[in-house]
């Protein structure tokens, strides 16, 4: 699989379709820009700003798992509306957070090891800094800092790698409706394996158009934003037309 191939997919597929790309990511930033002020209109008042935030939690599931079928349906030259993704994502509602559960049950043990490094390095800095002023050394610092950094460090790693075993869930879901959300989370894993580091190069090789975006004011988001979903979505294509052949 060369990487350089997926993005030429991408934008081949996205070549008549940049319009309704761009405006299926206008609505979705637009929708995340009220949620936001939202948030932030509530956020002194601690009972509202807390229903606010336990809501947003809860529809967030359904309207990303929304957003990746309404980019794979504008991939496939599916008629797909700028707002679809809302209908699309809540008519899911209970599958999207089947997947999403599942996927977390995958994760607990890289969750719960990257939890317990914060608090590690949480008490660790506080104890360091309480030795140094006993012993008035700063070695107590720098040695409790550096072990809990590192456990951070790879308990995060750990997570990362683990999370990308399940990048796949939700495209998958979609393409495979009769499909349990045990088993979908199950598929994206044996998608992955072996490929997550092509996954995370393909991520890495948009680094320059990201930081691109920065001199246009992130409006060049509007059109980064599809253009990455889309090639994630042949990415996937790829490898289940490989798994197809074997």
């Amino acid at each position: 699989m060369v990487l350089s191939d997926i993005r030429k997919q991408a934008r081949e597929a996205l070549s008549s379709k940049w319009k309704n790309a761009v405006l299926i990511t206008l609505v979705y930033f637009a929708f995340d820009l009220v949620l936001g002020y939202i948030n932030g209109f509530v956020r002194d008042i601690a009972v509202l700003s807390f229903v606010v935030n336990i809501a947003v939690f809860i529809i967030s599931i359904p309207i990303a798992y929304g957003l990746v079928i309404s980019f794979m349906k504008l991939k496939r030259g599916e008629e797909v509306k700028c707002y679809d993704f809302f209908k699309l994502g809540f008519s899911n509602f209970a599958r999207s957070w089947k997947l999403a559960g599942n996927m977390l049950l995958k994760l607990w043990l890289p969750i719960l090891l990257y939890v317990l490094a914060i608090i590690v390095l949480a008490f660790a800095i506080s104890f360091s800094a309480a030795a140094t002023l006993i012993a008035q050394s700063s070695s107590f610092v720098i040695i409790g800092s550096i072990v809990g950094i590192a456990l951070w460090i790879a308990s995060f790693v750990y997570l990362l790698i683990s999370t990308l075993s399940y990048s796949l869930t939700y495209m998958i879901a979609y393409d495979n409706e009769a499909m349990e959300a045990k088993e979908v989370v199950e598929e994206s894993k044996k998608l992955m394996t072996g490929n997550r580091g092509k996954y995370v190069l393909l991520q890495l090789s948009f680094i320059g158009w990201a930081i691109l975006t920065f001199f246009t004011l992130y409006i060049g988001l509007l059109w980064l934003v599809p253009y990455m979903q889309v090639a994630f979505i042949c990415f996937y294509e790829a490898l289940k037309e490989n798994k197809t052949e074997e």
